[in-house]
């Protein structure tokens, strides 16, 4: 036994007992002494790198030695006869190797007991047994041993789908692995799904830890269990504890707990009871859980037996609802079976009929025709005679506008339950009937009172083998499925598999406030929507001589009616309450005109907003990361009716064209929702200040305020005044006052009810209007003086404050000062500054420094002064180097370029088309901010960072290797390198800046030239680039000169064995000795002493016949340049090539493939693990049914053979305990009936005690 027990008096108690008696398994560390910690510091840290250089130097000439050993040897060969003469003397050297590499590693002093027993001939003892089976001190065990034949599986079974069953939640123990769309434990023992629907509630984590996890779903809080039948009982009691702790702290939530305890009682139809089964009574009494199962039907199945482990408890009340609860009798490709139970929630109702409370038709069927024909008919039977109430007339249109969508498209309904398993087919519900009769057969034999141990044999082979054959046949469905998905990428590049690699897809369920308790619901609408009482506004004095008079209503006019009408005609947003989409809306108008017109200004003249259109349907989005019972866990998104905002964008017009011609106008610092202004505008102002700053040797200290729910709570009287302010004609500012008042959002309850909410402040949601009246509302901030050397700049509700000095304290002072002001003013407005959240950084050049834990203080908070900050999603750095933000933007460039690579194999679909897509979404991500960081590229870090995504997405799109250099790849792919766009799109946007400065608006035909001027700055900057690449060049020399006409051709695909040809880099001798595959570069197809590119397109004799059709179209010239000026001129030559690219490169690579597999072939060509291949192993198929009784018989035939077979080792657990514990052996070792010899192994490791320890100071 490792470890110490210390005691002073020698009584212990039982926990004390328990804690003190070390596990033998387990190296537990404690360093009592000076002398312990000075042996570590040595062995652990100062000795490790040499360590470690001698492993891997030991290791690596162990492996060429076995390589020699193995020259020759097929596997066939090495399962047949023994290895002798040098091959086995070999051996003597290769242990040597390796057990210098066990000591190197800390084992000095390895003991093997039980290896005194054996005689001089290892015949005496054939079988050799060691326990535990530990997944890397087996190498060490095989070693000291003397490198038996290891039994080892070789694969690995498929993992078995949930059927075609609609199940809405599901537990699965023992998973082989736990997708992205489930939750599991910490270990993957257990893991939860839910079915993607419209009528199910998406799980939600509460909680996970070793063989559980928690969820909630909907109000039942689903917990999943596993614990290892091979762990101890003190541990499963532990895990009970821990199990008890966690259902009794879902209080708000009733319970549900599944999984396999792998305890047997005779109350859940055990015929008896062990100690875990009484463990497991004791703990659900406790915790107040009933007990789901019912019969006897055994859940878990084995060829021994069977019985119930995989069990079901819920709290009480959840307990009533559970109905027919069942075992399913199918094949599940596992010793465990399906176990089925249905609960009635009392939500489950409610979904289907809130959905009509919101009508919704199908806009994919729409009938353009028909829309047509209905709103020309709608407009007859409802003429314009006048507008009375334009209330009831908005209800009318809505009415109106209702019967089109009838007419022209069909309902959209809730769709049908989705099978879980979309390649399941009526051929595997057939094999997976035939594999149930199998196992049926099999079982009733086994009852039978008289047994038949050959027919049982016989129909237990043929069960395995119906299981065998539906395993292969699944595989087969779902990969034939994932091809069909693959190909409809060129028809929908949006489609599944993309949401799939970029991990949108989500699971699809009701409405979150259909998922939320009424009582939380109501908070979270509440202080999501604040209510803000008489509150008053500051004065804000109207300037001189912008009082507004009273004058004629301008009615609206068609041009705004069709200005309008175009907005809509592009959109695809969810519609409002009415559900009629804005494409409708858009087609109804050229029928319907005069009525539009006739209400907008009939609402204008009696400066009112109809009813129906203050109303939105609220939709609550869920925040990860944050507690579902907290209100800023929840984002509000507001849908109104379209014809609403279609009044609103003539609105909006007339109010931005008052603002810019009569005045007074937007603040200038304002960038948010403004006509030609971005986010590039406010950091490009940022920068200006930061230049002037540091050319004149001060700092700038930038502070960022973040407003708490900002558009929700602005008072509506602070919007009112700061109209009054801008003069804003009286018509309008009666028709804004009434169009925010009495603003209503809707939803739908989790109990189907209809709730309505009321909206007192802040700009509406989903709006038009609420961007621009935000504006309007907090202009007053932005034009109010500051202290001096103080400035804001806006995007939206987005602040920053800068402060300039010339030095750190006196910019922290006026950022303080100017800081507690700012605060000040947003308050006065009604809002909310939330300080904690407040960032700043301090901009610097070389003659300024920034002093250790620099911080300023606003209204008596303290802010720390960060190295960087991000603002408007650009991570700024206090030197402006931008190293922070491409270190951050690469990593998700990388992350984006490897999920997009996964739908663009080299060989097959997705075409170009939908390649250069991709590669543009991922460049779109890159220089996003390119005009305010691309003067930073010139730092050969940041070039880089940018180039690694790059390269890899180009490489995908040319479908090249991956060790085509950069330069070759986006020249093939036609990508320009993304630095010289970025330099290319902040020259131009320095041109519209100048041309703004100027109040110049160049018209598109200047636009266009300037932009082509960009393009071809870009080819000329990338051209000159190729010509001093120096990776590359046999590619970059031929395309070069006509890299226009590569860039601008019009035909022509490129293939994988095209891209080899001009690249260079395929299945060529010259490459793959390169790469170290070829011992030499010579052609295998004629004996050219090298194998190129140029030597198959040209001159070697095995390829003349396709070569004589490709020069009877492209010429007698050959030679790469001339190839590719013949593809860019005509697009038969372009196919000529890449078919003689597709037919020469196909057969090379085949012969390549079987110069693989020839066992004489080198050792570096052949694809095996050349070290466990020595041990002359004895592999175990698991998808082979007849590999079990295969593999006893090998080791029966060697373990009774008279060759000087290698002894076998045979870990008789039967599964790997990683040290944890000993569990009972399997009688595998036992079936060939010779002597066997039982070895236990102490690794005592006195000297390096950190590097190999799991418990203690060094365990983390």
């Amino acid at each position: 036994m490792n470890g110490k027990l210390h005691s002073e008096t020698g009584a212990f108690s039982s926990d004390d007992m328990r804690a003190e008696i070390l596990n033998p398994f387990v190296h537990k560390l404690e360093l009592d002494n000076t002398y312990d910690k000075i042996k570590t510091a040595i062995f652990t840290v100062i000795l490790l790198p040499f360590r470690v250089i001698v492993i891997c130097y030991l290791i690596v000439t162990a492996w060429f030695l076995a390589c020699i050993g193995l020259y020759g040897l097929s596997e066939e060969d090495l399962r047949r006869q023994p290895m002798t003469g040098w091959r086995s003397k070999l051996r003597f050297s290769i242990l040597s190797l390796m057990r210098l590499v066990v000591v190197a590693a800390g084992f000095h002093r390895v003991k093997v007991l039980g290896k005194h027993h054996v005689p001089s001939n290892s015949r005496d003892a054939p079988v050799v047994v060691m326990a535990p089976h530990s997944t890397f001190f087996d190498a060490i065990a095989i070693v000291c041993l003397g490198a038996p034949s290891v039994v080892a599986k070789a694969d690995t079974a498929r993992l078995p789908f949930i059927g075609q069953w609609l199940v809405d939640v599901a537990v699965i123990a023992e998973p082989y692995s736990v997708p992205g769309s489930w939750l599991g434990d910490d270990n993957g023992s257990v893991a939860l799904m839910a079915r993607s629907s419209t009528d199910s509630p998406p799980l939600s984590l509460l909680e996970r830890g070793p063989g559980y996890v928690a969820a909630a779903w909907g109000d039942i809080a689903l917990i999943g269990v596993y614990f290892s039948p091979n762990r101890p009982l003190t541990d499963f009691e532990n895990f009970l504890q821990v199990l008890a702790r966690v259902a009794g702290g879902m209080v708000q939530h009733r319970v549900l707990v599944l999984g396999d305890f792998n305890a047997k009682s005779i109350i859940w139809g055990n015929p008896t009871t062990n100690a875990r089964g009484r463990e497991v009574e004791t703990w659900s009494v406790s915790s107040g859980l009933s007990l789901l199962n019912r019969g006897t039907v055994h859940t878990c199945v084995r060829r021994q037996g069977g019985s119930i482990v995989d069990l079901a408890f819920a709290s009480p009340s959840l307990a009533a609802c559970v109905v027919d609860w069942r075992v399913e009798l199918v094949e599940t490709l596992s010793d465990h079976r399906y176990v089925r139970f249905d609960v009635s929630t009392p939500g489950s109702q409610g979904t289907q009929e809130g959905r009509s409370h919101f009508p919704r038709w199908a806009l994919s069927h729409l009938d353009r025709e028909a829309a047509v024909e209905a709103a020309f008919v709608q407009d007859w039977l409802s003429p314009s005679d006048g507008v009375r109430d334009v209330d009831a007339t908005a209800v009318q249109l809505r009415v109106s506008l209702t019967e089109v969508c009838n007419s022209s498209m069909p309902r959209s309904h809730r769709p049908p339950p989705r099978r879980a398993v979309y390649w399941w087919s009526e051929e595997l519900g057939d094999l997976r009937a035939a594999c149930v009769a199998a196992r049926r057969a099999y079982t009733r034999s086994r009852r039978r009172r008289l047994r038949d141990l050959d027919n049982e044999d016989r129909l237990y082979t043929a069960y395995k083998e119906a299981k065998s054959t539906l395993t292969a046949r699944m595989g087969t469905a779902q990969d034939r499925a994932r091809a069909e998905m693959f190909e409809g990428l060129d028809i929908d590049p949006f489609g599944r598999p993309y949401k799939a690699a970029c991990n949108k897809l989500r699971p699809y369920g009701p409405p979150v406030a259909e998922t939320l308790e009424p009582s939380l619901l109501d908070g979270v609408v509440q202080s999501l929507f604040p209510r803000r009482d008489n509150f008053t506004p500051p004065v804000m004095s109207a300037p001189r001589g912008a009082a507004p008079s009273a004058e004629e209503v301008p009615l609206v006019t068609e041009n705004e009616i069709e200005r309008a009408a175009s907005c809509l005609r592009g959109k695809k947003t969810a519609p409002g309450p009415d559900g009629v989409p804005a494409k409708v809306i858009a087609i109804a108008t050229s029928q319907m005109e005069e009525r539009f017109r006739d209400l907008f200004s009939e609402c204008l003249t009696s400066e009112r907003f109809p009813k129906p259109w203050k109303e939105g349907q609220l939709c609550l989005l869920r925040k990860q990361g944050r507690p579902a019972d907290s209100p800023s866990a929840y984002r509000p998104i507001v849908l109104l009716d379209e014809v609403g905002k279609m009044f609103e964008r003539i609105l909006a017009a007339r109010i931005n064209r008052h603002l810019s011609t009569i005045g007074p106008d937007l603040a200038d610092a304002q960038f948010g929702f403004r006509a030609e202004r971005s986010t590039v505008d406010a950091l490009s102002r940022l920068k200006n200040q930061v230049k002037e700053a540091m050319d004149a040797g001060d700092g700038l200290l930038a502070v960022s305020f973040d407003i708490a729910n900002a558009f929700n709570s602005i008072p509506h009287s602070t919007i009112l005044e700061a109209l009054r302010f801008h003069g804003v004609p009286l018509y309008l500012q009666g028709l804004l006052a009434d169009y925010l008042r009495d603003r209503t959002v809707l939803l739908v309850d989790k109990t189907g009810q209809l709730r309505r909410y009321g909206v007192e402040s802040g700009v509406p949601q989903g709006s038009v209007l609420g961007p621009l009246l935000w504006n309007i509302g907090f202009d007053w901030l932005l034009r109010e003086n500051l202290p001096r050397g103080t400035s804001v700049i806006c995007y939206a509700d987005d602040t920053l404050l800068t402060a300039r000095g010339r030095n750190f304290a006196e910019a922290a002072s006026l950022a303080s000062a100017g800081g507690s002001l700012v605060v000040d003013r947003i308050s006065r407005l009604g809002l909310t500054v939330a300080l904690q959240k407040t960032e700043a950084v301090f901009f610097h050049g070389p003659r300024q420094h920034q002093p250790p834990d620099a911080h300023i203080h606003v209204e008596g908070v303290r802010i720390g002064v960060q190295p960087q900050m991000k603002y408007l999603g650009i991570v700024l750095d206090s030197k402006w180097h931008f190293s922070a933000h491409f270190s951050g933007l690469s990593t998700r460039l990388m992350k984006t370029a490897g999920a997009l690579s996964w739908l663009l194999p080299n060989i097959g679909r997705p075409g170009d088309q939908c390649r250069r897509l991709y590669a543009g979404i991922l460049k779109s991500m890159a220089l996003y901010g390119a005009p305010i960081w691309a003067d930073s590229l010139c730092r050969r870090r940041n070039a880089a960072a940018i180039r690694r995504p790059q390269r890899v997405i180009a490489q995908r799109v040319a479908r090249a290797y991956r060790t085509v250099s950069f330069a070759a790849a986006c020249v093939l792919a036609g990508t320009p390198p993304w630095e010289l766009e970025a330099w290319v799109l902040a020259r131009v946007y320095d041109w519209k800046a100048a041309q703004r400065a100027l109040d110049r608006h160049p018209d598109p035909i200047e636009r266009e030239e300037v932009r082509e001027e960009a393009r071809e700055a870009i080819t000329g900057h990338w051209a000159e680039d190729l010509a001093s690449a120096t990776f590359g060049r046999r590619t970059l020399d031929a395309i070069g000169p006509v890299l226009n006409g590569w860039l601008d051709r019009r035909h022509g695909c490129l293939s994988m064995r095209l891209v080899q040809v001009l690249s260079g880099h395929g299945c060529f001798g010259s490459y793959l000795h390169r790469i170290g595959r070829e011992e030499t570069p010579q052609c295998h197809h004629c004996e050219a002493e090298v194998d190129t590119a140029e030597h198959t397109l040209e001159v070697c004799p095995s390829w003349t016949e396709p070569r004589r059709t490709l020069v009877a179209v492209v010429g007698d010239d050959l030679s790469l340049p001339s190839v590719i000026s013949a593809m860019l001129r005509s697009e038969e030559a372009w196919e000529a090539v890449a078919s003689f690219c597709e037919d020469v490169m196909s057969q090379k690579e085949s012969a390549e493939r079987v110069r693989e597999s020839d066992p004489l072939a080198a050792p570096h060509r052949r694809r095996r693990r050349e070290l466990i291949n020595y041990t002359q192993p004895v592999y175990v198929w698991r998808d082979d049914p007849n590999s079990r009784q295969n593999t006893i018989k090998e080791i029966i035939e060697r373990a009774t053979s008279k060759e000087d077979w290698p002894q076998v080792l045979i870990f008789p657990e039967g599964t790997c305990t990683n040290r944890s514990c000993l569990i009972t052996f399997k009688p595998g070792g036992f079936y060939p009936g010779v002597p066997v010899q039982p070895v236990t192994i102490r690794y005592p490791n006195a000297r390096d005690t950190v590097t190999w320890t799991w418990e203690g100071p060094g365990a983390n």
